[in-house]
This record gives structure tokens, C-alpha cells and sequence, in this order.
């Protein structure tokens, strides 16, 4: 992978098995009618394929969390990544692939909304290098990071007004930054990739919207990566509402099974207070899911569930987003999807 693609790309790249979401075909008008009741779905997610890939639609899903009422959005054939609803549950934010896809080191894509009461899409950015988008706690600006590691940037909600939040510096420690997270209590987590001491892995740190207050928050585990194989420590973090309780999908120091150079991951969860020697995390998915891959984990709106993306090579059926409590006791199918946010009602 070339240096200049950004740490998500690097985990998602052509990777995994094509799965096909039944019932969700295209055709049609590029954005499909709503039916009666979806102004209030579960779930939002991208599919037919999961994860998305460098090529092959991916188009947004609506279902509810037993797996009814799906729902097709879009229909466009490009491919949609990482979509989330408004803090208002009237829009769907994402990144949009003009040109290739996830792990393609030429692609093309900007950040653009799907308005769910006018049934239209607005691209918001037109530089071809932003991605991995949230929005700030009261829906009036975005966060997103640059697929060119060129930093994290904020902007209004109509796409206005950016301004570069900050960057990498380029040392050791500090070499590339993605995934960025608004907490309710007004912070913005991110990862960084780091080597220290040899040891290549990536951590999770803290800013404030302002550009203030950075502060280290994991050290990405105790496993280092090895060569030719995907980056280990934390990726995809998640927040409960209370910006207390973090999640991550942590990767580990052995391959998934089936998949040989991607390195497994599993969902960790740990404080949102700073980094110390010992600070204590646990895996949430080595109980139930030891050799399946754990990825891009959201907490739901009232704390009780975590969504979260699940591939498992004895278990393919059953890949795409599972529903688990706080502490991993369970773990529910849902759909074959990836990337799942809640509504913001559930």
C-alpha cells in the first residue's frame, strides 16, 4: 500500500469475501422511493459487498435491528463508506468514491449528505482527497479526515468553511492520523500511527474542536506488526453517549483465519481518560468470536448495544452487523451490511 493511503484504507483494502446482501438488487431511479415508516429505521450500513472493496457498488441500507425492513437508498453504482445519521436522524453522511474505491491508491472521493425527507444527495467537498466524516454533537459541523494524510479538517454542515483542525508531524510517533470520532462532552478522537522503539502500531489520542488539549488515550495494545501485514493496535474508535466508555477494533498480532496477511482484529473496550501504564482494557469478542474479525463498532444512542461489523470464515452466513452488549455477552445477526450507525431515536 503507498504511503500516502490513510490507516482505514490500509484495513479494508481488497480484502475479505464478497457476501451479497438478498433482496437488496438496484435499478432504477438513482435514488429509490421511501416507504411508509423510514423516516424512523434502526440501522443505516453500506452493501451488497462487504467490506467495501476497490471496486463494486456500494450503496446505502436501511433495516431494523431484527434485519426487517431493509431498504435500499441509494442506487447510483459508486461506492459509499462509512455512513452516519444527523444527530437529528434527517441525514446520512459518508464518503462518497468518485473513482475507485477503498484501498485504491488513485481513488477519487469527497464527503457528501443524503437528505432523507428530500430523497437527495449533496456532495459537500470537491477536493477528491476527504473521507471518514462524523458530525460534531449538535449536527452543525463535520469532522473529517484526507485520504492523502493531510490532516484532520472541520467544516459546516453545508460544507463551508473549512479549517484544517491539525496534522501529523511526520516523527515516529506521530507519522499519520484517520478515524476521527466527535464525543458528546466536545472532543474529537483519532488514530495515529506510531513506531516506538521498532514497535509499529496504532494508538488512539484526543483534540480539542479548537485545536487544544492533545492527549494520548491508548498506546495500541501490546502488539507490534510484523512485515507485510496490516497495521496492529486500535482503529474504528466508538464512544457511549456519556463519552465515558470507549470501543475499539484492536488488532492483534496473528492473522484472521482465511484471510492471510490481514491481521485479526477484536473488539476492545476501555475508559475515555488518558493513557497510563496498566490502564485497563478489555477484549469484548475473544469469548464468542475469537477467529472472527471485529471492525467499526457504534455504540447506540442509549449505551445498551454496540453495533458491530463481524466476518468469521466458519460463519460467513452470519458476517455483516451483529448487535453485542457492553461487555460481549451475546452476539446477534442482523444483515449482511458494513459500517452500521443507529438512528438516533434508538
Amino acid at each position: 500500500m503507498p504511503s500516502n493511503c490513510a490507516l482505514c484504507a490500509r484495513r479494508w483494502c481488497v480484502l475479505f469475501l464478497a457476501v451479497l446482501v438478498s433482496g437488496c438488487g438496484g435499478g432504477g431511479a438513482p435514488f429509490a422511493a421511501l416507504p411508509p415508516g423510514l423516516a424512523q429505521p434502526a440501522l443505516v450500513y453500506t452493501g451488497p459487498t462487504i467490506p467495501a472493496s476497490t471496486s463494486g457498488e456500494q450503496e446505502l441500507f436501511t433495516s431494523q435491528l431484527d434485519g426487517s425492513g431493509v431498504t435500499q437508498l441509494t442506487n447510483d453504482g459508486t461506492i459509499k463508506f462509512l455512513p452516519h445519521f444527523s444527530p437529528d436522524g434527517r441525514k446520512i453522511l459518508y464518503t462518497k468514491f468518485l473513482t475507485g474505491g477503498v484501498g485504491s491508491p488513485n481513488a477519487v472521493m469527497d464527503i457528501a449528505v443524503f437528505d432523507l425527507g428530500e430523497l437527495k444527495e449533496t456532495v459537500l467537498t470537491h477536493d477528491g482527497v476527504s473521507y471518514q466524516a462524523a458530525w460534531s454533537p449538535d449536527g452543525s459541523r463535520i469532522v473529517h479526515s484526507t485520504y492523502s494524510n493531510h490532516g484532520i479538517w472541520i467544516m459546516n454542515a453545508d460544507g463551508s468553511n473549512a479549517t484544517l483542525l491539525g496534522a501529523p508531524s511526520g516523527s515516529t510517533t506521530d507519522m499519520q492520523w484517520a478515524d476521527p470520532l466527535w464525543s458528546s462532552d466536545n472532543w474529537i478522537y483519532f488514530v495515529v500511527e506510531q513506531t516506538v522503539g521498532g514497535c509499529a502500531k496504532v494508538r488512539i489520542d484526543r483534540i480539542r474542536p479548537d485545536g487544544t488539549s492533545r492527549t494520548q488515550i491508548t498506546d495500541g495494545g501490546p502488539d507490534c506488526s510484523t512485515p507485510n501485514q496490516e497495521l496492529t493496535g486500535d482503529a474504528d474508535p466508538a464512544i457511549s453517549p456519556d463519552g465515558t466508555t470507549m470501543y475499539s477494533s484492536r488488532g492483534l498480532a496473528s492473522e484472521t483465519p482465511g484471510l492471510s496477511g490481514h491481521t485479526l482484529r477484536h473488539l476492545y473496550t476501555f475508559s475515555s481518560a488518558p493513557y497510563v501504564a496498566g490502564k485497563t482494557e478489555t477484549d469484548i469478542s475473544a469469548a464468542l468470536k475469537p477467529g472472527c474479525l471485529a471492525g467499526v463498532p457504534k455504540v447506540s444512542p442509549n449505551g445498551l448495544q454496540v453495533a458491530v461489523f463481524i466476518l468469521c470464515e466458519n460463519d460467513l452466513a452470519h458476517s455483516g452487523v451483529l448487535l453485542t452488549d457492553p461487555t460481549g455477552s451475546h452476539y446477534t445477526f442482523v444483515v449482511k451490511g458494513f459500517g452500521a450507525d443507529w438512528y438516533p431515536a434508538n
